[in-house]
């Protein structure tokens, strides 16, 4: 008897230890499954694919910054002042179309007020299938993103989620500490990486900048492209017409195109970009922005710390090129400016590059 009382004790015990949690997670809610922030309450932002859903659904806002992690050093408060609104930043580091698309999906069926999307458009996901998950960044957090409760466990038990988040919130209030968030500024940003020449090169190729014979998209390719881009770009931007969506290719350095050179895939690159902005162009509320022709940008590698990602100096540099509507793609510059970025890549002096690498 002494021993069902003592099992008995220990049940409701551990019974009474979860609820508490559970409640603890729902009450807090670092990653915003059930609500906004709370007042008085100080929360940080690091999990991208966990807080994006919550982020998206629960703030307020009429702005919205999104894409891979090549758009993680956008300032909100830059594109605010600019553009006079009040911006998120919900990046999806590797994410692709889909991924960033279902996102805007979940924008616009919670807000009704979205006067601007920016864009990232990565190259690496353009000739993808339109249905393309990463599966190889960890399981997808599916159970923040859907509304069925039973699945909701992974969450309210979830030791990054507690031990990481809701434990860290407490404690600061508890300490007297002032609510609030991360800025969406600071959120996902690499403002300390090292941005340069040597760290560029990094991810070049033994062969990069010789030319190897050029390949074309297939037929099969450019209809998986056409499918991706008209999912997961042309019909959510059709079926909110009162909403701008500035759309940019993400900026690559030479190192980049280099590479591509060598590969024999520069002219498919380009015509998969080419062909993916007449589809959008086809679409009045989609602008379509390219920076590959500002070539002071692309060639410096001062402004990279791999052959992609770009400092944060060049993201508030695109945002102003957007106010000012400089480095835009339209239905009549569309076939000049491929033809144009060819004939620069395909004829720039690589070997120049290296001689950055030894004067920094």
């Amino acid at each position: 008897m002494r021993a069902k009382k003592w099992l008995k004790t220990f049940l409701i015990l551990i019974l009474m230890f979860l609820v508490a949690v559970g409640a603890l997670m729902v009450v807090i809610d670092p990653f915003f499954h059930y609500h906004a922030p709370l007042q008085g309450l100080y929360y940080e932002l690091g999990e991208q694919r966990s807080q994006n859903d919550g982020i998206t659904k629960h703030f307020s806002y009429n702005a919205v910054i999104t894409g891979t992690s090549m758009t993680e050093n956008f300032k909100t408060s830059e594109l605010d002042l600019l553009l006079g609104t009040q911006s998120i930043k919900v990046p999806y580091p590797g994410g692709t179309y889909k991924e960033i698309g279902d996102n805007l999906k979940t924008a616009f069926a919670t807000h009704d007020d979205i006067q601007i999307v920016v864009r990232g458009l990565d190259y690496s996901h353009l000739v993808e299938d339109k249905d393309a998950m990463r599966t190889d960044m960890g399981t997808f957090p599916t159970y923040l993103y859907d509304n069925n409760l039973f699945n909701d466990v992974k969450y309210l038990f979830n030791n990054t989620a507690l031990g990481v988040y809701a434990l860290p919130t407490l404690l600061r209030y508890l300490r007297g500490e002032s609510g609030g968030i991360t800025s969406f500024d600071d959120y996902s940003a690499t403002y300390g990486e090292n941005y340069s020449a040597a760290a560029a090169l990094g991810d070049a190729s033994p062969d990069m900048g010789q030319k190897a014979e050029q390949k074309a998209l297939t037929d099969e390719e450019i209809q998986t492209l056409t499918d991706n881009v008209e999912q997961n770009i042309v019909e959510i931007a059709k079926e909110n017409p009162d909403t701008t969506f500035y759309c940019f290719f993400t900026p690559y350095s030479a190192v980049w195109w280099g590479n591509l050179l060598c590969e024999g895939t520069l002219e498919k690159q380009v015509e998969a970009e080419r062909i993916a902005t007449k589809l959008m162009l086809e679409v009045g509320n989609i602008r379509v922005f390219s920076f590959n022709m500002e070539t002071e940008i692309i060639t410096d590698l001062s402004n990279y710390m791999d052959a992609g990602h770009y400092s944060p100096k060049i993201n508030s540099w695109m945002l102003s090129q957007f106010k000012a509507g400089n480095d835009e793609i339209t239905k009549d510059n569309v076939d000049s400016y491929a033809k144009a970025q060819i004939g620069f890549y395909e004829n720039f002096d690589y070997s120049s590059l290296y001689e950055q690498a030894k004067e920094q």
